[in-house]
């Protein structure tokens, strides 16, 4: 609440006129995702331990006084049509508002797409969040969540960020106690992997199984910011089957275990793998080891909040 009321003197200060407010879209990582099998409505059963990092889109919202309708403007690799998740979240808050909003949408694309860092479900979140903020918190916060949850299984978690807890089909979202800034290295191989996909191959060839008590150990260990000790308790379902459709995911996490990472996984449904490092001078010999192997590697920390504005 803090940083939004930082955020409220900084746009009367800055920019009320323009009536606007710029927000960090971040990533974000499954230390642990358990799958379970296809419920009756197509969905799959989770349990996920998901972790917000600070690579972060920019989303800029402005209300249009006087305009009509929604526009978007993307800079980098994302669609800028209406499969954008940025204009789908306005027209769903407009929806749910019951009452047409004419809004400018400005998105900053830094983390790739269909990757498996839930980009896309980050900049929706954004867009309800700047929305609901510059209307004067006009839906409350039950609201806002399924908002966000018909929007897609990850964006209820990126209202929240830090390290969460999912469940149901991941949106219901419970916050852990957190987990320090502990650095990690992310590797693309630079072709996006479609999460239907990836869980469709689940169904038909499985994955491992999930360690006995599930992330009970993972999420005990994470606040001691033990490096060694979570990268022994990570853990994703869907790993099998997001390298069985792209072998370079497989190649990607060798190379990552030979550079001596503390524990290397892929994130949700992949392609993206992530290295856990004990520190930071271990987290730049690994970007270092790993950028020859990936078209696409980047380091990051994890981080304690999700969408929330830009400061300074």
């Amino acid at each position: 609440m803090l940083r939004w009321m930082r955020c409220v003197q900084w746009v009367k200060g800055e920019a009320m006129a323009l009536n606007k407010v710029i927000l960090e879209a971040p990533a974000k990582i499954n230390l642990y995702l358990e799958v379970g099998p296809p419920r009756s409505d197509g969905y799959h059963s989770v349990r996920t331990v998901m972790q917000s990092v600070d690579l972060c889109d920019i989303v800029e919202v402005e209300l249009a006084e006087g305009g009509s309708g929604l526009e978007l403007e993307v800079e980098g690799d994302a669609p800028s049509g209406e499969e954008n998740l940025c204009l789908r979240a306005a027209g769903a808050f407009s929806s749910a508002m019951g009452r047409p909003l004419a809004a400018r949408i400005r998105l900053s694309k830094r983390i790739p797409k269909a990757a498996g860092l839930g980009g896309g479900s980050s900049d929706a979140a954004a867009v309800l969040r700047a929305l609901n903020f510059l209307l004067g918190e006009a839906m409350g916060r039950e609201e806002l969540f399924r908002t966000a949850a018909s929007l897609g299984s990850d964006v209820p978690f990126f209202l929240v960020g830090g390290t969460s807890l999912g469940e149901g089909r991941g949106e219901r979202v419970t916050p852990l106690r957190q987990a320090p800034p502990l650095p990690v290295v992310l590797a693309n191989p630079g072709t996006g992997l479609p999460t239907a996909e990836v869980y469709r191959r689940f169904d038909l060839s499985g994955g491992d199984g999930p360690p006995a008590g599930g992330p009970g150990a993972l999420i005990e260990s994470l606040p001691a910011g033990d490096a060694q000790k979570i990268a022994s308790l990570l853990f994703n379902s869907l790993q099998r089957a997001a390298c069985e459709m792209m072998p370079e995911v497989g190649v990607l996490l060798e190379v990552a275990k030979k550079a001596g990472a503390e524990g290397v996984l892929v994130s949700g449904s992949g392609p993206t793998v992530f290295l856990l490092a004990g520190g930071v001078e271990q987290a730049t010999a690994l970007e270092g080891e790993l950028k020859g192997a990936a078209p696409y590697v980047v380091r990051a920390r994890f981080r304690s909040s999700g969408v929330s504005p830009v400061t300074g």
